[in-house]
């Protein structure tokens, strides 16, 4: 923040609540009753902290305990300092709304344990930033994240979610344990890989399509009926077509049948010896390639590679997975034969080969 937009920020009684701000090397600072504290609402990036103070409540104890209440005390909040729009998310931020950007935590602690919170006596220490747009957010809450409590992928991910307003029903997606197939479904051939937030960006249409589908959430793609799909690699493969197929009704279907078939389903479709574009994934990525020799058992189609999030079997999967669901959103009911005809020649380059130039960002 410039020294001018802050001297004009720090001016203004209305958004301060009040409160007087004293200046300090550039910063500005209030004392803010522990109740008030309470009160406001977290910063929209932030990660579900709650979850996080059954972890934390021994540190915070031991602090009470050793006669370290001060190191708790220092916090900071979020000034609005004029109205602006988050760009991605349309989050409106107005002009004097205040938020957490870092206690958050703590917040939730002293509120789960009052007695805790009633002995603060002298009142919280809390360090101001305005903010007037996007950079300031991002400026003032991540430092605080990286900094002090290391925030996991999966946190910032819980904190995009919000940031973004989606409430996601399946569970990977509401705790943000997606990172690997986020990384390889934002990942364009032949360009630079996105940070976290970009990759968050440009797969959020795609995130909320497949967590939407089916209907009935008992199984998802997440959470399959057929352990052995429950795959970052399969996800990333959705993901990806997303941004490549858009909104498709056989893409849906995809998802809905990967997600729920059974394997009443595989081995009818075994024994009959023609299997659909979705089952040559099932039969991968549940062991059962290996029984298209009848003689004999066949070595699997990616060579141990399935359901594997290590970057040296990234190429691999991600042919076979687009190479397939191209095939299946092209002719759903086409069949090939399981003990023959399918060749791993047959869908290598297919990641690479799948985008048609421009993919929908």
């Amino acid at each position: 923040m410039t020294t001018l937009s802050l001297a004009k920020t720090a001016t203004s009684q209305d958004i301060l609540k009040g409160h007087k701000a004293i200046q300090v090397g550039g910063h500005s600072f209030i004392n803010l009753p522990i109740s008030e504290y309470c009160s406001i609402k977290p910063i929209p990036t932030n990660r579900d902290s709650q979850r996080r103070v059954p972890k934390m409540r021994k540190v915070f104890d031991d602090a009470y305990l050793n006669g370290q209440i001060s190191t708790l005390t220092e916090v900071a909040i979020g000034i609005v300092a004029q109205d602006f729009v988050d760009p991605d998310s349309k989050f409106q931020y107005t002009k004097g709304q205040w938020y957490c950007v870092d206690g958050n935590t703590r917040k939730h602690y002293w509120t789960m344990y009052p007695e805790r919170a009633e002995q603060i006596t002298n009142g919280l220490t809390a360090k101001i930033h305005y903010l007037n747009n996007m950079d300031d957010v991002k400026y003032a809450y991540y430092p605080y994240n990286n900094a002090k409590s290391s925030e996991k992928a999966s946190e910032i991910l819980q904190g995009l979610a919000r940031r973004y307003q989606w409430q996601a029903r399946q569970t990977v997606f509401a705790n943000g344990g997606y990172k690997s197939a986020l990384d390889w479904a934002a990942l364009t051939p032949g360009e630079d890989k996105p940070d976290v937030f970009e990759a968050f960006n440009i797969c959020f249409e795609g995130l909320k399509i497949l967590d939407g589908i089916p209907k009935d959430a008992t199984n998802t793609i997440t959470k399959p009926y057929l352990d052995g799909l429950k795959s970052q690699a399969i996800v990333a493969a959705a993901l990806l077509a997303t941004r490549i197929y858009g909104n498709n009704l056989k893409l849906h279907e995809f998802i809905e049948r990967i997600s729920t078939i059974t394997m009443d389903e595989m081995n009818n479709a075994i024994a009959k010896g023609d299997l659909d574009p979705l089952q040559i994934i099932v039969a991968e990525y549940t062991g059962q390639s290996t029984r298209r020799n009848k003689n004999s058992d066949a070595e699997p189609w990616l060579h141990g590679h399935a359901r594997s999030t290590k970057f040296e079997s990234q190429m691999i999967q991600m042919d076979f997975l687009m190479y397939w669901i191209s095939k299946y959103i092209q002719s759903p009911k086409a069949t090939w034969n399981f003990n023959k005809g399918i060749k791993p020649s047959d869908w290598q380059g297919a990641w690479e080969e799948c985008f048609p130039g421009d993919v929908n960002e």
